[in-house]
């Protein structure tokens, strides 16, 4: 008797994504988009988790609605602390590191950073922070608004402490 045998194709890993978002006045201008595509993709790689910066890190993923993103940007910028107000990159990548790197990244997450590199804190915590990131991460994206110019240079002090980190 013939049997014709199964195949099964190779899963799919699901990605695991860790998103750290720049919230900062000057990535004012393009925070609402970016937020936008977060919750986009969270629909997508339900594993993500999303964090805001700007002088203070917040866990986000719990307020996230991906169906309606509108309504929760807008909700975000009137909650969270300093929303359009300083940076502090070093400060905010350390309790990021400090709080929930061992339970949120492994050797199969990839860490996202979207942010101008524009910092008013101490830079040198940027290094240790990226330094720590990397140590866990597969992979380290920094997405930079500012790069699509083509004069921009990465000149920033915490963007150049970061650079050596990225992927």
């Amino acid at each position: 008797e013939m049997v014709r045998l199964a195949h099964r194709a190779r899963a799919l890993d699901e990605p695991r994504l860790v998103v750290l978002c720049d919230t900062s006045g000057s990535m004012d201008v393009h925070v609402r988009f970016l937020l936008a595509f977060v919750l986009a993709l969270k629909g997508v790689a339900k594993r993500t988790e999303v964090f805001a910066f700007n002088t203070s890190l917040t866990r986000l993923t719990p307020w996230l609605s991906p169906g309606r993103i509108t309504r929760t940007i807008e909700r975000l910028a009137i909650d969270l602390p300093d929303w359009s107000g300083g940076t502090r990159i070093g400060e905010s990548l350390m309790e990021f590191v400090a709080r929930y790197l061992p339970q949120l990244v492994t050797p199969r997450t990839v860490v996202v950073i979207l942010s101008d590199g524009l910092d008013r804190g101490d830079t040198s915590l940027v290094a240790d922070a990226m330094q720590a990131i990397r140590s866990k991460a597969r992979r380290i994206v920094w997405l930079n608004p500012l790069a699509g110019d083509p004069r921009y240079e990465p000149t920033a002090r915490a963007m150049e402490a970061a650079l050596p980190f990225i992927d």
